[in-house]
């Protein structure tokens, strides 16, 4: 009677014709594609058209040789959480045809990154908008930076923006031995294009890719999932909007003709996110102030509380010390590093010509020294 049953159970799964995945190593690994053909990018098409619900998303990310108006796209990739899948996609081999190619529909992945019926999810979105604006006339919408939800989310100073792999040292995302085999894998990769190390940039445009490149291109999307999630749970309504709205101005940024793909004033976040905890001092402080001045006014406050009230009481004036042997050229490097942290009229002010930073490589956030143009 059960053999009966199991008889008639398989019947059904292959009149049904489903299959059983095949295991995997590590059930958390997603898989990854090479798109390099018109078919494989129909096939990507249709699991993007499968994605219905609202809360479904893409994490997408691009490389290239100098990735910005004035380089080249090489690779996308995409990864679709729901369905554990990652596909890289050869702009390199395609060409502008990559985005052009209907799917289900008649939807193109043009149609895709330009709507609004799916929302993409970008660390950093600046240089991928700005270099798929310029060589491809793709308008990216509907998107979400981590990287601003990242700040937006911190309790402490908003001035500096993080990079990648911090804020996955930070989040504490991954496990102790997942964390030393991704750093494995992106050190490898690096290797492979940063001529510092014995690289070169064209590694991007080689084929087949190194097997070592596309593990490197994976961990640059596996584990936002993570990692937004960690941060949109921190949010309220005024940070969300904040961050929704600081996205939207990177993205016109991206497009103006004066935008600047590298610069170091990009390792800053939006200015007025890194003055409003000061405004809020100030607030508080002229709240109280004013409160003073109304008991003052009411007697409610001794004649000892409003004698040490002065702004010239000795007791409270700064005191600054210099040790013993400082000169001119130290008391100016700590008024650059205070200037750093406090805010001047320009934001870099602070930064020595040979710190010329630049926010371009979402592995450290640092990539004037080691990135030179590749991100």
């Amino acid at each position: 009677m059960s053999s009966s049953k199991t008889i008639t159970l398989g019947e059904e799964l292959r009149r049904l014709d489903l299959s059983t995945p095949e295991p995997q190593d590590d059930p958390q690994t997603p898989q990854v594609t090479i798109v390099d053909t018109e078919d494989k990018v129909v096939s990507m098409l249709k699991v993007l058209a499968s994605l219905e619900s609202p809360s479904d998303s893409i994490f997408v990310d691009m490389e290239g040789v100098r990735l910005s108006r004035h380089g080249s796209i090489s690779l996308i990739q995409i990864y679709v959480p729901q369905c554990k899948k990652i596909f890289i996609l050869d702009i390199q081999t395609l060409g502008a045809p990559a985005f052009e190619i209907p799917g289900p529909g008649r939807q193109t992945l043009k149609d895709i990154f330009e709507g609004s019926e799916t929302k993409k999810y970008f660390f950093d979105v600046r240089n991928d908008a700005d270099a798929i604006f310029a060589l491809f006339n793709i308008r990216l919408a509907h998107v979400v930076d981590v990287q601003l939800l990242e700040l937006a989310s911190r309790r402490g100073s908003k001035r500096i923006l993080r990079g990648l792999a911090a804020c996955i040292e930070q989040e504490q995302v991954l496990t102790e031995a997942v964390a030393r085999e991704w750093q494995r894998k992106k050190a490898e990769g690096a290797s492979l294009f940063n001529p510092k190390l014995g690289g070169s940039y064209e590694i991007f445009n080689v084929r087949p890719l190194p097997q070592d490149l596309i593990d490197y291109c994976v961990g640059d999307v596996q584990f936002l999932p993570a990692l937004s999630d960690i941060y949109r749970c921190r949010l309220n309504d005024h940070w969300k909007e904040q961050a929704r709205a600081e996205t939207e101005r990177r993205l016109t940024d991206s497009r103006s003709p004066k935008y600047q793909p590298k610069g170091k004033k990009k390792i800053f976040g939006p200015r007025r996110w890194a003055y409003s905890q000061q405004s809020q001092g100030k607030q508080t402080k002229k709240k109280f102030t004013e409160r003073r001045g109304r008991l003052s006014a009411q007697g409610h406050l001794s004649d000892a509380i409003q004698s040490t009230a002065g702004k010239d009481r000795l007791g409270y004036q700064p005191v600054k010390f210099v040790r013993e042997g400082e000169g001119e050229g130290v008391r100016r490097a700590k008024w650059n590093r205070h200037s750093l942290l406090s805010g001047s009229d320009d934001p870099a002010s602070g930064l020595a010509e040979e710190q010329n930073w630049a926010l371009c490589d979402k592995d450290c956030g640092w990539c004037g020294h080691c990135g030179d143009g590749v991100l």
